[in-house]
């Protein structure tokens, strides 16, 4: 079979999965892990016939597919602010508007000889893109999942980024040091909305990363808010993901917890995705 022919019957058994920006995309993913080829790389060898092994993995690929596993868990691999990083079902696949507030701290804070935890770092993600991109003293991550926490080390270690990952549940514990930035994408997806969620996400990406176990989809940030002393240092700021739904409840969380000058930021689609403030 040729990369033509795979390209064609590969269009046609997604037609009704995936629109045709989605189809491109996910065939320039796999034409690229599996057999290194760029867009016009694949143009030009359109007529070369696929090696017998790598047509069983591409053909694996599609039945993976058709159960909707993310195309990330297929080969192991989410591209987040222009690095790869490893990633598996233990924690969620990193999303675009994680990029925007990692972004937003870099531009928005003096790095340098700034210490900095992200809470609930599953792949790892947010904190080894800040000690690669800025200038932090110290960079540490906890995460309550110790399968989560195998992976980020592991992200940390490819990509070499000396940071400090540790099991830690923020509900029941209390980090071991003041912070200058405290950073966190917790659960916050309201549980009557799981249903509702693609299946490629329900099925495949963690729970536990998703919504709390409570009703609360508020229960992280509340959490956080009353131990902030506890880990954020005078005048230290606080940086949260959070559902485009909750600005206004996580504004009146930080405003009656003690914090001062809070930011609620929209993101690329208009939508309130983040949030910044600081510890009075």
């Amino acid at each position: 079979m040729t990369l033509a022919d795979f390209s064609k019957r590969f269009k046609k058994e997604f037609k009704d999965q995936f629109n045709e920006n989605e189809l491109n995309n996910h065939l320039a993913i796999l034409y690229d892990f599996y057999l290194g080829y760029g867009r016009a790389q694949v143009v030009l060898n359109s007529v070369e016939d696929i090696k017998p092994e790598v047509l069983n993995k591409l053909n694996q690929a599609i039945v993976e597919l058709k159960g909707h596993k993310p195309i990330d868990y297929i080969i192991n691999q989410s591209v987040f602010y222009g690095r790869e990083f490893y990633v598996d079902e233990s924690v969620l696949v990193p999303r675009s508007e994680t990029e925007e507030l990692v972004q937003w701290i870099l531009e928005r804070e003096e790095t340098e000889g700034k210490t900095i935890l992200d809470i609930g770092t599953g792949s790892g993600c947010i904190p080894i893109t800040l000690f690669l991109e800025g200038k932090f003293s110290k960079v540490d991550a906890t995460e309550v999942s110790q399968s989560a926490t195998k992976t980020a080390i592991k992200n940390a270690e490819l990509l070499k980024a000396k940071i400090e990952v540790e099991v830690h549940d923020i509900l029941t514990q209390v980090p071991k040091e003041l912070y200058d930035i405290v950073v966190s994408n917790p659960p916050y997806v309201k549980r009557e909305e799981l249903e509702a969620l693609d299946k490629n996400v329900i099925e495949y990406e963690p729970v536990i990363a998703l919504a709390p176990e409570s009703d609360d989809p508020l229960l992280f940030y509340i959490r956080m808010v009353e131990i902030a002393p506890k880990m954020i240092k005078p005048k230290g700021i606080l940086y949260w993901e959070i559902h485009e739904d909750l600005g206004p409840e996580c504004v009146a969380i930080l405003e009656g917890g003690g914090f001062e000058q809070v930011e609620l930021k929209e993101d690329i689609y208009g939508r309130n995705r983040m949030i910044r403030a600081v510890l009075a």
